[in-house]
């Protein structure tokens, strides 16, 4: 009988080599003994040998493979002294827990106290972009009228309008010139040369001419609410550029005293001072400008007064203004004073009474508005 113990290296070859002569030696006084004693031991002795050289084979195959393994570096498991008999049961799993929401939220800061908070605004925007050449005047309520100057213009009142168109410029005599040449307007009197330039302001005109030339545009002559809005925004402001007084370089009037259209003694081209609000230039000075309206002797309180056609939103004035004969009515409303005047007559609230049919000899001129349809 073979037993198939044995290495495939050559150190452990040797060893089993060597443990083999020692079973043989062991085998040759086992079988002498055993011829000796009876049959039955040899069986015994035999198994017993068997076994002694099993134990001894897989003895020295283990020695082989841990030999093996450290030849190659082969990492051997360590065994700590007195490993614990039991694993340690496993750590909780940790969920972290939400942050506890405060019970108010945080208190906003508030502005400092030196620091003014905006109004909102009450203006009413046109919606619709307006035709070349005009402006958009916003719509909503403004201060009209003052408490504190002439009579007429008493008293100060909260006024709405609705928006509409206004024309950026004052009508220049080049323009009113093709309503002319078209025979739907009469050329001014007492036409001065000085004074017809083509981009001077077209002067020495009835309201009945400006309202013609209006008409022949597809426009119409403004009220004396949607002029005084124009000119005085939503809070009443006293001038187009607000509440500093006038000046040269702001207006063309009488600045120093005697010296009209500020020295020059004419008007001057539109536009030749800086804009004002809403886009708007020379709604101060240079010409006075017709609005629709007819002139009472203030707005209510008087004996003469508008009454309630000045009152509620879009007020027309007495008779609802237009070219009608107006009973107890005989002068249309200017506004703006011109180059000719003097600067606290170029106030937003002033209102000036003129027969419709006077023209002026070279201070009466005018602009146009127009209605937005919805």
């Amino acid at each position: 009988m073979k037993i198939g113990l044995g290495c495939a290296v050559g150190p452990c070859r040797g060893i089993w080599e060597r443990s083999r002569k020692r079973p043989q030696a062991s085998a040759r006084a086992s079988a002498g003994a055993a011829r000796a004693a009876a049959s039955g031991l040899v069986a015994s002795g035999f198994g017993l040998l068997l076994a002694v050289l099993g134990g001894l084979g897989l003895a020295l195959t283990a020695g082989c493979h841990q030999r093996e393994a450290t030849a190659k570096r082969i990492p051997v498991l360590y065994v700590p002294p007195n490993p614990p008999t039991e694993e340690p049961p496993p750590a909780p799993l940790l969920i972290p827990e939400a942050p506890t929401p405060p019970a108010q939220p945080p208190a906003q800061h508030a502005p400092p106290d030196n620091v003014p908070l905006a109004k909102a605004s009450t203006e009413i925007p046109c919606e619709v972009a307006p035709p070349p050449g005009m402006v958009c005047i916003p719509g909503g309520p403004f201060w009209r009228g003052n408490d504190n100057a002439k009579a007429d213009e008493r008293p100060r009142t909260r006024i709405v309008v609705s928006p509409f168109f206004m024309d950026t410029y004052e009508v220049d005599n080049q323009q009113y010139f093709r309503c002319v040449e078209a025979g739907a307007c009469d050329p001014p009197i007492k036409y001065y040369p000085t004074f017809a330039k083509p981009k001077q302001p077209v002067v020495a005109v009835s309201w009945f001419e400006s309202d013609a030339y209006c008409r022949f545009a597809g426009k119409r002559l403004p009220t004396e609410a949607e002029w005084e809005k124009a000119a005085r925004g939503p809070e009443g402001e006293v001038y187009p550029w607000g509440n500093e007084p006038p000046s040269c370089d702001k207006a063309v009037y009488e600045e120093p005293l005697g010296a009209k259209g500020c020295g020059t003694g004419l008007t001057s081209n539109v536009g030749s001072r800086p804009v004002g609000r809403y886009g708007l230039y020379d709604m101060a000075g240079n010409s006075w400008e017709w609005v629709e309206d007819w002139k009472t002797d203030c707005y209510k309180g008087c004996k003469n007064e508008c009454g309630a056609d000045c009152m509620g939103p879009d007020p027309r004035g007495p008779c609802g203004g237009g070219s009608k004969n107006c009973p107890g009515r005989h002068e249309k409303v200017l506004k703006g004073g011109s180059w000719y005047f003097t600067g606290d007559r170029m106030r937003g609230a002033e209102r000036r009474g003129v027969s419709p049919s006077n023209r002026g000899p070279h201070r009466l001129g005018f602009r146009c508005a127009q209605s937005i349809q919805r």
